[in-house]
């Protein structure tokens, strides 16, 4: 039996995208890239390579776990990096940092309902936006005005010590 070549992660590349952008047989695609169908299904199922108008699979409970604690890593690393530009002075209050904080209260509110295990829409209650906007946009003026203050002097530490701020 004659053995296939290996391709190269380039080779690779190219035969997942035809795995998951094409309608064509396993085994035309495997024939089109010079490697075997087995070799190909293999790797698929090893990388959750899905076919068009497939679904990923549905985590298991470690693995949901795992990935609400990354989202919660993410957001505090995002959260942090806001607080440290703040406090660094690097420019005025934004409508983009508005809507990121926006964006980050919401994500908070849904990783608190994942590590709960409670449902979406049972525990959906109103929000009022414009309030949480209006919040918002006054702790990001209150921020940007104590911003100056917050700026150690050069060799120093602003008098209000290093506020939890990672260095």
């Amino acid at each position: 039996m004659k053995k296939m070549p290996e391709l190269s992660l380039d080779q690779w590349a190219a035969v997942r995208v035809a795995y998951e952008t094409s309608a064509l047989p396993l085994r035309d695609i495997a024939a089109g890239h010079g490697v075997s169908h087995v070799a190909v299904a293999k790797r698929a199922d090893r990388q959750g390579w899905l076919r068009p108008g497939e679904a990923p699979p549905l985590p298991d409970g470690a693995a949901e776990e795992k990935l609400v604690a990354r989202l919660y890593r993410t957001f505090e690393k995002q959260v942090a990096e806001l607080e440290l530009r703040f406090a660094n002075g690097e420019g005025g209050v934004e409508e983009k940092d508005a809507r990121t904080l926006s964006v980050l209260a919401r994500t908070l509110e849904t990783l608190g309902k994942l590590r709960e295990g409670t449902d979406d829409a049972a525990d959906a209650a109103p929000v009022d936006i414009e309030a949480l906007r209006a919040r918002l946009q006054a702790r990001l003026e209150q921020l940007d005005a104590a911003g100056d203050a917050a700026i150690p002097p050069a060799g120093g530490v602003a008098a209000g010590g290093d506020r939890g701020l990672p260095a």
